[in-house]
């Protein structure tokens, strides 16, 4: 019996480096299989591999990252001037008439001031009478008693009262309107009575902006205690809010699709049979992304309104106007109060609206870019129109709401400044959303347009100065929107100039195909 072909011993299966009893030359080392475990998938190795893989794809992520960051930089900060252009003009007060423009505080001192006006006058009226019931008809003279000879008994006591006559702002009022009121000067506390006057206007403040976005721009850039780096106010904290918000919009929708089974949301809208959960989470991540991220906004059209006089500015940066606001309004003004019903309305309407556009030329209008390219770019700007004219009022009415100080003292803290504007702003506040439209449609809806003159020579022995007044309109032009759109030539300008690109282009498209 031949003894070369041998059996496992019987404590198991043969060490793997040993001869093999029944392949005595081969090896276990010379197995390409063995030597790929031993050498190629060795833990050490396969773990230095991936960690310098992984190292690789964060460098890259981080440059691409840092590049997106520094292109969104750049793209921002040429949009900036106009964007704080239409920001001042739709925060200032342009009111029809020559109205009171004051918070409580002054309407109570403008009332007292008033009254006593009246007062002087009334007194100076009734001495009058009775200088003139000492001067009878015939010429004969009785002695009067309120003169300053030794003869008046009664001395001068209504020399303490200076007449309401005497002071010349008075005088150039009453002559032409005589229901004008006097500007406050007796203790110091100056009233503003009309955003038009340019001798009460302070220093830091911009004369009222009656133009367009480009006006505002020029007026900002040339203005003395402004220049042109107040054009980039509040750019960190714009670019932060939109790099912010571009990683957690799309996440959050991603999520939610996930979470409910939807399709992907890279898959536009018109290519889905059921529209309507898709469009739901889209418009749910941009609500809660805009909630969250709101104080940004209200941060950066603060930082963008106020003077940058470095003696009368607020905020010095970002993270200074959020913990001031925390101080001096509480936390829940970040979010809350009278925005907070404004950033809800604006970050559902916008995606809502801007994101239906494709599908409702395409489900509704039956219109195709590839069939008719024309007609689909019209149709894109009625629609882009239609959602400027809904958006705008909406937009205008919440930053007038962000500039608002939310507590009883009107930001005035113990210790801390008064919010200074760089144009002139509404002084008593707001309510809400609906009577910010009110007021705007009601208080500035007419023109604006005021007559300046000079009268030389006297009348009546008294004398005239430059004055300003507002024409007589029809009681229908108060009611105009035309406060609730500032800016919307800039935006209509826009639409148009894309659409005339689009249509060129579509028309060499068609040539070169013919």
């Amino acid at each position: 019996m031949s003894t070369r072909y041998g059996f496992p011993p019987p404590g198991g299966a043969p060490n793997i480096n040993s001869p093999n009893p029944l392949r005595p030359y081969y090896t276990g080392s010379d197995s390409p299989l063995q030597s790929y475990y031993n050498n190629t998938l060795s833990s050490t190795t396969l773990e230095e591999e991936l960690a310098a893989q992984h190292e690789l794809n964060s460098q890259a992520a981080a440059k691409e990252l840092a590049s997106y960051g520094l292109l969104k930089y750049a793209t921002l900060a040429i949009a900036a001037p106009f964007d704080a252009g239409q920001t001042l003009l739709q925060v200032q007060y342009l009111p029809n008439d020559d109205g009171f423009n004051g918070d409580d505080e002054d309407l109570a001192e403008h009332s007292r001031q008033v009254e006593a006006q009246r007062r002087l006058q009334e007194e100076e009226a009734e001495r009058e009478r009775e200088r003139d019931f000492y001067y009878n008809g015939s010429g004969n003279v009785h002695r009067d008693p309120y003169s300053r000879g030794a003869g008046g008994n009664h001395g001068n006591r209504y020399d303490q009262y200076p007449a309401a006559s005497s002071s010349p702002a008075y005088q150039d009022r009453r002559e032409l309107d005589p229901s004008a009121s006097l500007p406050a000067v007796g203790d110091g506390h100056v009233i503003r009575t009309s955003v038009y006057d340019d001798e009460t206007r302070p220093t830091y403040q911009m004369a009222p902006i009656e133009g367009g976005v480009w006006k505002a721009v020029t007026t900002l850039a040339n203005h003395p205690t402004e220049g042109w780096m107040s054009l980039w106010k509040g750019q960190f904290t714009n670019w932060t809010y939109e790099m912010l918000h571009l990683f957690a919009q799309p996440t959050l929708e991603a999520t939610l699709n996930d979470t409910f089974d939807l399709y992907d949301d890279t898959i536009p809208l018109v290519h889905l049979d059921h529209v309507g959960p898709n469009i739901a989470t889209m418009v749910t991540s941009h609500l809660v992304v805009g909630l969250i991220l709101s104080p940004l906004e209200l941060v950066r059209t603060r930082l963008v309104v106020q003077t940058a006089n470095p003696l009368q500015r607020k905020y010095s940066g970002m993270i200074n106007c959020i913990s001031t606001i925390i101080q001096e309004e509480g936390l829940s003004a970040l979010w809350g109060g009278v925005n907070l019903f404004p950033t809800i309305l604006y970050h559902t309407l916008t995606p809502l609206m801007s994101n239906s556009i494709p599908l409702v030329i395409d489900r509704v209008f039956k219109l195709s870019s590839a069939d008719s390219p024309f007609l689909y770019s019209l149709a894109e700007l009625g629609l882009n129109t239609i959602e400027l004219l809904i958006r705008l009022p909406i937009e205008t009415v919440r930053k007038r709401l962000q500039i608002q100080i939310q507590n009883k003292h009107h930001g005035r803290a113990p210790g801390s400044k008064h919010y200074r504007t760089a144009v002139e702003t509404r002084r008593r506040p707001y309510y809400g959303m609906i009577d910010c439209v009110y007021r705007i449609i009601r208080e500035e809806g007419g023109h604006h347009k005021r007559v300046s003159y000079r009268v030389n020579g006297s009348v009546d022995g008294q004398k005239h100065g430059v004055t300003t007044f507002v024409p007589q309109r029809p009681w229908y032009s108060a009611w105009g929107v035309r406060g609730l759109y500032t800016g919307l030539g800039m935006h209509l300008t826009t639409n148009f100039a894309l659409f005339a690109v689009g249509a060129v282009t579509n028309l060499q498209d068609e040539s070169d195909d013919w």
